[in-house]
Protein backbone atom coordinates (compact mmCIF):
# COMPACT_ATOMS: atom_id res chain seq x y z
CA UNK A 1 0.00 0.00 0.00
CA UNK A 2 1.53 3.69 -1.23
CA UNK A 3 2.17 5.82 2.15
CA UNK A 4 -0.48 8.20 2.99
CA UNK A 5 -0.20 11.95 1.28
CA UNK A 6 -1.69 14.38 3.38
CA UNK A 7 -2.78 17.08 1.00
CA UNK A 8 -3.62 21.02 1.85
CA UNK A 9 -5.81 22.02 -0.60
CA UNK A 10 -8.63 21.83 1.35
CA UNK A 11 -10.31 25.20 3.09
CA UNK A 12 -8.58 26.95 5.63
CA UNK A 13 -11.08 25.68 8.73
CA UNK A 14 -11.30 22.08 8.06
CA UNK A 15 -7.55 22.27 7.67
CA UNK A 16 -7.62 23.98 10.90
CA UNK A 17 -10.18 21.48 12.09
CA UNK A 18 -8.18 18.95 10.97
CA UNK A 19 -11.17 17.71 8.76
CA UNK A 20 -11.37 16.18 5.06
CA UNK A 21 -12.57 18.76 2.90
CA UNK A 22 -14.93 18.43 0.16
CA UNK A 23 -13.38 21.42 -1.93
CA UNK A 24 -16.90 22.55 -3.47
CA UNK A 25 -16.51 26.11 -3.84
CA UNK A 26 -16.74 28.94 -2.54
CA UNK A 27 -17.99 27.54 0.38
CA UNK A 28 -17.27 23.44 1.38
CA UNK A 29 -19.81 21.64 1.92
CA UNK A 30 -18.76 20.85 5.32
CA UNK A 31 -18.50 24.26 6.16
CA UNK A 32 -22.23 24.90 5.00
CA UNK A 33 -23.44 22.20 6.73
CA UNK A 34 -22.35 22.75 9.98
CA UNK A 35 -23.39 26.42 9.92
CA UNK A 36 -19.39 27.56 10.17
CA UNK A 37 -17.31 30.18 8.61
CA UNK A 38 -15.65 28.80 5.46
CA UNK A 39 -12.08 30.82 5.20
CA UNK A 40 -11.44 29.55 1.79
CA UNK A 41 -8.86 28.39 -0.44
CA UNK A 42 -5.10 29.32 -1.86
CA UNK A 43 -2.13 30.37 0.04
CA UNK A 44 -1.72 32.20 3.26
CA UNK A 45 1.24 34.78 4.17
CA UNK A 46 2.67 33.59 7.44
CA UNK A 47 4.76 35.94 9.98
CA UNK A 48 8.06 34.16 11.07
CA UNK A 49 10.37 36.20 13.03
CA UNK A 50 14.04 35.86 12.82
CA UNK A 51 15.83 37.22 15.81
CA UNK A 52 19.49 38.92 15.09
CA UNK A 53 22.66 37.23 16.80
CA UNK A 54 24.59 39.06 19.41
CA UNK A 55 27.48 36.88 18.08
CA UNK A 56 28.37 34.31 15.43
CA UNK A 57 29.41 32.03 18.20
CA UNK A 58 25.81 32.27 19.70
CA UNK A 59 24.00 32.19 16.87
CA UNK A 60 26.09 29.09 15.85
CA UNK A 61 25.66 27.47 19.21
CA UNK A 62 21.62 27.97 18.87
CA UNK A 63 21.06 26.54 15.40
CA UNK A 64 23.45 23.27 16.64
CA UNK A 65 20.94 23.20 19.09
CA UNK A 66 17.78 23.26 17.51
CA UNK A 67 18.12 20.41 14.61
CA UNK A 68 14.84 20.00 13.83
CA UNK A 69 13.64 23.49 13.47
CA UNK A 70 16.47 23.25 10.83
CA UNK A 71 15.50 20.36 9.08
CA UNK A 72 11.66 21.86 9.01
CA UNK A 73 13.03 24.56 6.69
CA UNK A 74 11.01 24.39 3.17
CA UNK A 75 13.73 24.55 0.19
CA UNK A 76 13.79 27.78 -1.30
CA UNK A 77 15.19 31.26 -1.69
CA UNK A 78 15.51 34.23 0.88
CA UNK A 79 15.75 37.81 -0.97
CA UNK A 80 16.77 40.41 1.42
CA UNK A 81 15.69 43.43 -0.74
CA UNK A 82 16.14 46.38 2.05
CA UNK A 83 20.00 46.81 2.02
CA UNK A 84 21.17 43.95 -0.65
CA UNK A 85 19.93 42.16 -3.25
CA UNK A 86 21.73 39.07 -2.19
CA UNK A 87 19.61 35.87 -2.84
CA UNK A 88 21.13 32.87 -0.53
CA UNK A 89 19.52 29.27 -0.22
CA UNK A 90 17.10 28.77 2.17
CA UNK A 91 18.19 25.64 3.68
CA UNK A 92 21.64 26.87 5.00
CA UNK A 93 21.85 27.58 8.56
CA UNK A 94 20.20 30.18 10.36
CA UNK A 95 23.66 31.66 10.97
CA UNK A 96 24.47 32.14 7.06
CA UNK A 97 21.32 34.31 6.98
CA UNK A 98 20.87 36.20 10.62
CA UNK A 99 24.33 37.25 10.07
CA UNK A 100 24.08 39.86 7.28
CA UNK A 101 21.67 41.34 8.90
CA UNK A 102 22.06 44.78 10.34
CA UNK A 103 18.59 44.79 12.96
CA UNK A 104 15.48 42.23 13.57
CA UNK A 105 13.50 41.65 11.12
CA UNK A 106 10.51 39.64 10.39
CA UNK A 107 10.07 37.31 7.62
CA UNK A 108 7.21 37.08 5.11
CA UNK A 109 6.18 33.25 3.76
CA UNK A 110 4.41 32.73 1.10
CA UNK A 111 2.63 28.71 2.38
CA UNK A 112 2.01 26.95 -0.73
CA UNK A 113 1.98 23.50 -1.44
CA UNK A 114 4.38 20.61 -0.40
CA UNK A 115 5.27 20.22 -3.78
CA UNK A 116 6.69 23.74 -4.55
CA UNK A 117 9.41 25.51 -2.77
CA UNK A 118 8.22 28.72 -0.13
CA UNK A 119 9.99 31.80 -1.68
CA UNK A 120 10.36 34.10 1.28
CA UNK A 121 11.19 37.80 1.59
CA UNK A 122 12.10 39.90 4.35
CA UNK A 123 10.31 42.86 5.94
CA UNK A 124 11.39 45.88 8.04
CA UNK A 125 10.93 45.06 11.80
CA UNK A 126 9.45 48.24 12.13
CA UNK A 127 5.71 47.23 10.22
CA UNK A 128 3.56 46.81 13.01
CA UNK A 129 1.58 44.25 14.42
CA UNK A 130 -1.88 45.55 12.91
CA UNK A 131 -0.21 45.77 9.66
CA UNK A 132 1.03 42.30 10.05
CA UNK A 133 -2.60 41.39 10.49
CA UNK A 134 -3.46 43.13 7.24
CA UNK A 135 -0.63 41.81 5.49
CA UNK A 136 -1.93 38.23 6.35
CA UNK A 137 -5.06 38.73 4.18
CA UNK A 138 -3.09 39.94 1.46
CA UNK A 139 -2.86 36.34 -0.47
CA UNK A 140 -6.58 35.40 -0.11
CA UNK A 141 -7.52 39.41 -1.08
CA UNK A 142 -4.74 38.50 -4.40
CA UNK A 143 -6.32 35.40 -5.01
CA UNK A 144 -9.69 37.17 -5.49
CA UNK A 145 -8.40 39.83 -7.58
CA UNK A 146 -6.26 38.35 -9.97
CA UNK A 147 -7.68 36.62 -13.11
CA UNK A 148 -5.25 34.26 -14.21
CA UNK A 149 -4.17 32.92 -11.06
CA UNK A 150 -4.68 29.16 -11.46
CA UNK A 151 -4.93 29.06 -15.29
CA UNK A 152 -2.40 26.26 -16.48
CA UNK A 153 -1.19 25.73 -13.21
CA UNK A 154 0.30 29.57 -13.42
CA UNK A 155 1.04 30.98 -10.17
CA UNK A 156 -0.84 34.28 -8.96
CA UNK A 157 1.15 36.87 -10.41
CA UNK A 158 -0.17 39.90 -8.08
CA UNK A 159 1.60 37.30 -5.28
CA UNK A 160 4.82 36.90 -7.20
CA UNK A 161 5.37 40.27 -8.39
CA UNK A 162 3.75 42.68 -5.52
CA UNK A 163 4.65 40.60 -2.63
CA UNK A 164 8.34 41.48 -2.45
CA UNK A 165 7.75 44.80 -3.73
CA UNK A 166 5.71 45.74 0.16
CA UNK A 167 8.64 45.84 1.58
CA UNK A 168 10.36 48.30 -0.52
CA UNK A 169 8.00 50.74 -0.65
CA UNK A 170 5.69 52.04 2.11
CA UNK A 171 2.79 53.70 -0.26
CA UNK A 172 2.81 50.41 -1.80
CA UNK A 173 2.39 48.61 1.63
CA UNK A 174 0.39 51.02 2.99
CA UNK A 175 -2.07 50.45 -0.20
CA UNK A 176 -2.45 46.55 0.07
CA UNK A 177 -2.84 47.46 4.07
CA UNK A 178 -5.95 49.85 2.92
CA UNK A 179 -7.27 46.89 0.53
CA UNK A 180 -7.20 43.77 3.11
CA UNK A 181 -8.83 46.16 5.83
CA UNK A 182 -11.52 47.50 2.94
CA UNK A 183 -12.09 43.06 2.41
CA UNK A 184 -12.24 42.28 5.78
CA UNK A 185 -14.47 45.14 6.61
CA UNK A 186 -16.83 43.58 3.98
CA UNK A 187 -16.46 39.78 5.11
CA UNK A 188 -17.36 40.43 8.45
CA UNK A 189 -20.39 42.64 8.09
CA UNK A 190 -19.73 46.02 7.20
CA UNK A 191 -16.98 46.32 10.18
CA UNK A 192 -17.02 50.09 10.66
CA UNK A 193 -13.55 49.93 12.53
CA UNK A 194 -12.33 48.43 9.13
CA UNK A 195 -13.41 50.84 7.33
CA UNK A 196 -11.83 53.69 8.93
CA UNK A 197 -8.61 51.52 9.48
CA UNK A 198 -8.63 51.23 5.54
CA UNK A 199 -9.06 55.20 5.03
CA UNK A 200 -6.81 55.66 7.07
CA UNK A 201 -4.01 53.54 5.44
CA UNK A 202 -5.20 54.79 1.43
CA UNK A 203 -4.18 58.61 3.62
CA UNK A 204 -0.79 56.93 4.60
CA UNK A 205 -0.14 55.57 1.20
CA UNK A 206 -0.76 58.81 -0.85
CA UNK A 207 0.95 60.84 1.18
CA UNK A 208 4.09 58.26 0.87
CA UNK A 209 3.55 58.51 -2.90
CA UNK A 210 4.02 62.61 -2.31
CA UNK A 211 6.74 62.25 -0.53
CA UNK A 212 8.92 59.66 -2.73
CA UNK A 213 7.74 59.89 -6.03
CA UNK A 214 10.10 62.27 -7.52
CA UNK A 215 13.30 59.78 -6.37
CA UNK A 216 11.94 56.47 -5.59
CA UNK A 217 12.43 53.45 -8.05
CA UNK A 218 9.95 53.45 -10.87
CA UNK A 219 7.99 49.69 -10.39
CA UNK A 220 7.07 50.59 -6.85
CA UNK A 221 5.69 53.58 -7.28
CA UNK A 222 3.62 52.52 -10.38
CA UNK A 223 2.49 49.08 -8.50
CA UNK A 224 1.40 51.80 -5.71
CA UNK A 225 -0.86 54.06 -8.45
CA UNK A 226 -2.03 50.86 -10.01
CA UNK A 227 -3.22 49.15 -6.58
CA UNK A 228 -4.76 52.21 -5.85
CA UNK A 229 -6.46 52.16 -9.01
CA UNK A 230 -7.72 48.46 -8.56
CA UNK A 231 -8.59 49.89 -5.47
CA UNK A 232 -10.98 52.55 -6.07
CA UNK A 233 -12.76 49.90 -8.94
CA UNK A 234 -13.29 47.05 -6.50
CA UNK A 235 -14.33 48.66 -3.31
CA UNK A 236 -16.27 51.17 -5.09
CA UNK A 237 -14.28 54.05 -3.56
CA UNK A 238 -15.44 57.26 -5.73
CA UNK A 239 -12.34 59.60 -5.10
CA UNK A 240 -12.28 60.87 -8.43
CA UNK A 241 -8.44 60.97 -8.53
CA UNK A 242 -6.85 60.11 -12.19
CA UNK A 243 -4.51 57.02 -11.43
CA UNK A 244 -3.73 56.53 -14.75
CA UNK A 245 -2.92 59.58 -15.51
CA UNK A 246 -0.65 59.38 -12.87
CA UNK A 247 1.00 55.87 -14.14
CA UNK A 248 1.57 57.35 -17.48
CA UNK A 249 3.74 59.83 -15.76
CA UNK A 250 5.54 57.42 -13.91
CA UNK A 251 5.84 55.08 -17.24
CA UNK A 252 7.20 58.39 -19.28
CA UNK A 253 9.63 59.24 -16.96
CA UNK A 254 11.25 56.31 -16.87
CA UNK A 255 12.12 56.58 -20.03
CA UNK A 256 10.54 54.37 -23.40
CA UNK A 257 8.32 51.25 -23.04
CA UNK A 258 11.64 48.99 -24.28
CA UNK A 259 13.06 49.82 -21.08
CA UNK A 260 10.70 48.07 -18.94
CA UNK A 261 11.58 44.27 -19.70
CA UNK A 262 11.83 42.58 -16.73
CA UNK A 263 8.44 40.21 -15.88
CA UNK A 264 8.13 42.28 -13.03
CA UNK A 265 7.57 45.46 -15.29
CA UNK A 266 6.06 43.81 -18.13
CA UNK A 267 2.87 42.69 -15.52
CA UNK A 268 2.85 46.17 -14.56
CA UNK A 269 2.25 47.50 -17.79
CA UNK A 270 -0.08 45.02 -18.35
CA UNK A 271 -2.12 46.14 -16.00
CA UNK A 272 -1.87 49.82 -16.99
CA UNK A 273 -3.22 48.42 -20.30
CA UNK A 274 -5.84 46.72 -18.67
CA UNK A 275 -7.42 49.01 -16.79
CA UNK A 276 -6.73 51.95 -19.01
CA UNK A 277 -9.21 50.25 -21.25
CA UNK A 278 -11.87 49.67 -18.56
CA UNK A 279 -11.43 53.16 -17.98
CA UNK A 280 -12.08 54.67 -21.28
CA UNK A 281 -14.82 52.53 -21.72
CA UNK A 282 -16.63 53.94 -18.29
CA UNK A 283 -15.18 57.45 -19.30
CA UNK A 284 -16.77 57.82 -22.45
CA UNK A 285 -13.05 58.69 -23.72
CA UNK A 286 -9.92 57.32 -25.86
CA UNK A 287 -7.32 55.65 -23.68
CA UNK A 288 -4.35 56.47 -22.35
CA UNK A 289 -2.17 54.47 -23.40
CA UNK A 290 -1.12 52.94 -26.87
CA UNK A 291 -1.74 49.54 -26.24
CA UNK A 292 0.32 46.61 -26.66
CA UNK A 293 -1.20 43.01 -26.84
CA UNK A 294 2.44 41.60 -27.09
CA UNK A 295 2.08 41.87 -23.29
CA UNK A 296 -0.80 39.51 -22.01
CA UNK A 297 -2.66 40.50 -19.09
CA UNK A 298 -1.22 39.74 -15.73
CA UNK A 299 1.89 38.43 -17.36
CA UNK A 300 0.26 35.05 -18.30
CA UNK A 301 0.52 33.26 -21.23
CA UNK A 302 -3.17 31.89 -20.68
CA UNK A 303 -4.58 35.52 -21.18
CA UNK A 304 -2.73 36.26 -25.13
CA UNK A 305 -5.89 35.66 -26.91
CA UNK A 306 -8.08 37.76 -24.03
CA UNK A 307 -5.65 40.67 -24.47
CA UNK A 308 -5.67 40.58 -28.66
CA UNK A 309 -9.40 41.27 -27.60
CA UNK A 310 -8.59 43.89 -25.61
CA UNK A 311 -6.35 45.69 -28.32
CA UNK A 312 -9.48 45.66 -30.32
CA UNK A 313 -11.96 47.46 -27.45
CA UNK A 314 -9.13 49.83 -26.77
CA UNK A 315 -9.33 50.63 -30.87
CA UNK A 316 -13.42 51.19 -30.22
CA UNK A 317 -13.13 53.15 -27.25
CA UNK A 318 -10.62 54.87 -29.86
CA UNK A 319 -13.62 56.03 -32.08
CA UNK A 320 -15.51 58.20 -29.49
CA UNK A 321 -12.27 60.48 -29.33
CA UNK A 322 -11.78 60.16 -33.53
CA UNK A 323 -11.47 62.97 -35.13
CA UNK A 324 -12.40 63.21 -39.31
CA UNK A 325 -15.19 62.73 -41.63
CA UNK A 326 -18.26 60.89 -41.09
CA UNK A 327 -16.49 58.54 -43.90
CA UNK A 328 -13.40 58.29 -42.21
CA UNK A 329 -14.89 57.10 -39.42
CA UNK A 330 -16.68 54.42 -41.15
CA UNK A 331 -14.21 53.10 -42.58
CA UNK A 332 -12.64 52.33 -39.44
CA UNK A 333 -15.33 51.06 -37.93
CA UNK A 334 -15.80 48.65 -40.57
CA UNK A 335 -11.85 47.83 -39.82
CA UNK A 336 -12.80 47.11 -36.34
CA UNK A 337 -15.90 44.97 -36.99
CA UNK A 338 -13.95 42.89 -39.67
CA UNK A 339 -11.04 42.16 -37.06
CA UNK A 340 -13.56 40.85 -34.67
CA UNK A 341 -14.85 39.25 -37.11
CA UNK A 342 -11.86 37.08 -37.69
CA UNK A 343 -11.27 36.22 -34.35
CA UNK A 344 -11.74 32.51 -34.37
CA UNK A 345 -14.05 30.91 -32.43
CA UNK A 346 -14.97 27.05 -31.57
CA UNK A 347 -18.95 25.57 -32.61
CA UNK A 348 -20.59 22.71 -32.56
CA UNK A 349 -18.42 19.61 -30.58
CA UNK A 350 -15.46 22.00 -30.27
CA UNK A 351 -17.19 23.97 -27.83
CA UNK A 352 -17.48 21.36 -25.59
CA UNK A 353 -13.77 21.08 -25.28
CA UNK A 354 -13.48 25.19 -24.73
CA UNK A 355 -11.99 25.96 -21.33
CA UNK A 356 -12.95 28.79 -18.73
CA UNK A 357 -10.46 31.16 -20.46
CA UNK A 358 -11.67 30.00 -24.19
CA UNK A 359 -15.11 30.90 -23.04
CA UNK A 360 -14.39 34.32 -21.74
CA UNK A 361 -12.26 35.39 -24.53
CA UNK A 362 -15.18 34.34 -26.86
CA UNK A 363 -17.46 36.52 -24.39
CA UNK A 364 -14.94 39.25 -24.90
CA UNK A 365 -15.39 38.85 -28.87
CA UNK A 366 -19.21 39.51 -28.36
CA UNK A 367 -19.04 42.03 -26.43
CA UNK A 368 -16.83 44.01 -27.90
CA UNK A 369 -19.45 43.47 -31.04
CA UNK A 370 -21.81 44.77 -28.87
CA UNK A 371 -19.85 48.08 -28.13
CA UNK A 372 -18.73 48.91 -31.35
CA UNK A 373 -22.50 49.04 -32.28
CA UNK A 374 -23.01 51.45 -30.06
CA UNK A 375 -20.13 53.36 -30.02
CA UNK A 376 -20.19 53.43 -34.47
CA UNK A 377 -23.81 53.48 -34.92
CA UNK A 378 -25.20 54.06 -31.67
CA UNK A 379 -27.64 50.97 -31.79
CA UNK A 380 -28.36 48.51 -29.48
CA UNK A 381 -31.33 45.85 -28.47
CA UNK A 382 -33.49 45.32 -29.95
CA UNK A 383 -31.45 45.64 -33.38
CA UNK A 384 -30.92 42.14 -34.40
CA UNK A 385 -27.21 42.68 -34.84
CA UNK A 386 -27.26 43.86 -31.30
CA UNK A 387 -29.63 41.02 -29.73
CA UNK A 388 -27.34 37.89 -31.00
CA UNK A 389 -24.21 38.92 -29.37
CA UNK A 390 -25.61 39.59 -26.06
CA UNK A 391 -27.35 35.86 -26.30
CA UNK A 392 -23.94 34.47 -27.13
CA UNK A 393 -21.99 36.79 -24.74
CA UNK A 394 -23.94 35.25 -21.48
CA UNK A 395 -24.14 32.12 -22.72
CA UNK A 396 -20.15 32.00 -22.83
CA UNK A 397 -20.49 33.69 -19.66
CA UNK A 398 -22.57 31.23 -18.48
CA UNK A 399 -20.17 28.07 -19.42
CA UNK A 400 -17.36 29.69 -16.59
CA UNK A 401 -18.28 28.59 -13.14
CA UNK A 402 -18.33 31.45 -10.66
CA UNK A 403 -15.57 29.95 -8.83
CA UNK A 404 -13.10 29.99 -11.67
CA UNK A 405 -10.24 32.60 -11.49
CA UNK A 406 -11.39 34.15 -14.49
CA UNK A 407 -14.66 35.28 -13.48
CA UNK A 408 -12.68 38.38 -11.88
CA UNK A 409 -12.34 39.58 -16.17
CA UNK A 410 -16.59 39.11 -16.12
CA UNK A 411 -17.60 42.67 -14.95
CA UNK A 412 -17.38 44.36 -18.45
CA UNK A 413 -19.05 41.53 -20.97
CA UNK A 414 -21.71 40.81 -18.18
CA UNK A 415 -22.16 45.03 -17.59
CA UNK A 416 -22.36 45.41 -21.25
CA UNK A 417 -24.71 42.49 -22.46
CA UNK A 418 -26.56 42.81 -19.55
CA UNK A 419 -27.52 46.38 -19.66
CA UNK A 420 -29.05 45.70 -23.30
CA UNK A 421 -30.65 42.70 -22.32
CA UNK A 422 -34.30 43.19 -22.76
CA UNK A 423 -35.73 39.39 -22.65
CA UNK A 424 -36.57 38.64 -18.49
CA UNK A 425 -34.99 35.79 -18.91
CA UNK A 426 -31.92 37.44 -19.94
CA UNK A 427 -31.98 39.89 -17.19
CA UNK A 428 -32.22 37.67 -14.25
CA UNK A 429 -29.47 35.76 -15.16
CA UNK A 430 -27.51 39.09 -15.27
CA UNK A 431 -28.53 39.72 -11.99
CA UNK A 432 -27.95 36.43 -10.35
CA UNK A 433 -24.41 36.19 -12.23
CA UNK A 434 -23.41 39.27 -10.39
CA UNK A 435 -25.18 37.52 -7.18
CA UNK A 436 -22.68 34.65 -7.65
CA UNK A 437 -19.33 37.34 -8.59
CA UNK A 438 -20.19 39.10 -5.48
CA UNK A 439 -20.56 35.77 -3.29
CA UNK A 440 -17.35 34.77 -4.51
CA UNK A 441 -15.26 38.16 -4.65
CA UNK A 442 -17.42 40.29 -1.95
CA UNK A 443 -16.47 43.42 -3.60
CA UNK A 444 -18.42 46.34 -3.18
CA UNK A 445 -18.63 47.10 -6.63
CA UNK A 446 -20.15 44.65 -7.97
CA UNK A 447 -23.27 45.35 -5.95
CA UNK A 448 -22.74 48.99 -7.10
CA UNK A 449 -23.08 47.39 -10.74
CA UNK A 450 -25.64 45.10 -10.41
CA UNK A 451 -27.93 48.26 -9.03
CA UNK A 452 -26.51 50.41 -12.20
CA UNK A 453 -27.74 47.75 -14.48
CA UNK A 454 -30.88 47.94 -13.07
CA UNK A 455 -30.92 52.06 -13.57
CA UNK A 456 -29.92 51.53 -17.11
CA UNK A 457 -32.82 49.13 -17.99
CA UNK A 458 -35.34 51.43 -16.59
CA UNK A 459 -33.85 54.76 -19.03
CA UNK A 460 -34.24 52.36 -21.30
CA UNK A 461 -37.23 51.19 -21.07
CA UNK A 462 -39.10 54.36 -20.61
CA UNK A 463 -36.78 55.49 -23.92
CA UNK A 464 -38.39 52.45 -25.77
CA UNK A 465 -42.14 53.22 -24.79
CA UNK A 466 -41.54 56.71 -25.28
CA UNK A 467 -40.49 56.61 -29.01
CA UNK A 468 -40.45 52.75 -29.75
CA UNK A 469 -36.13 53.03 -30.26
CA UNK A 470 -33.86 52.40 -28.24
CA UNK A 471 -30.90 55.25 -28.36
CA UNK A 472 -29.91 55.28 -24.70
CA UNK A 473 -26.11 55.11 -23.94
CA UNK A 474 -25.72 52.81 -21.09
CA UNK A 475 -22.39 54.71 -19.66
CA UNK A 476 -24.26 58.01 -19.84
CA UNK A 477 -26.58 56.51 -18.33
CA UNK A 478 -24.48 56.39 -15.24
CA UNK A 479 -22.13 59.55 -15.63
CA UNK A 480 -25.38 61.93 -15.89
CA UNK A 481 -27.50 60.38 -13.16
CA UNK A 482 -25.10 59.20 -10.95
CA UNK A 483 -22.10 61.69 -11.55
CA UNK A 484 -19.33 58.69 -11.20
CA UNK A 485 -17.90 55.95 -13.54
CA UNK A 486 -19.64 52.94 -13.90
CA UNK A 487 -17.35 50.05 -12.24
CA UNK A 488 -16.00 47.61 -14.65
CA UNK A 489 -12.91 46.14 -13.60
Amino acid sequence: MPPYTRTRTGCFTCREDGYKCDEQKPHCGRCLRLGKTCKGYGVRLKWHTIETPTSTTTTTKKSSSSPRKKSRKSPGTACTAANTATCTNANTSPTSQTSTASSPRSLLAIKRSSSSPSPVSYMPSDVSLDDRRLLDHWASLATVISMGAGNSGEENPFLVHLTPMIMQSEALRAVVCSMAASHLAVLRGNDRSLHTVSLQQRLRAASALRQTIEFSDAEPTLAAILMLQVSDRLFATDTRIDHLAGAKAVVAKRGKFADWTSSRAEFLLSLCYYHDVLSSISRGTSPLFEFDDSLPVEGLASMLELTKLLRLVSQISGLVGMRGSPEALDARGCEIEEALGSVPEPSGEAEAEMDAVAHTTAAYKHAAFIYLYRAWRNIGAPHPLTRAHIEKTLHHLGCVPSSAPIISAHVWPTWTAGCEAIHPDLRRFVLERFDQMYEARHFPSLVRTKSDIQDVWLAKDAQRELSGVDNVDCIKVILQQRQREADLA
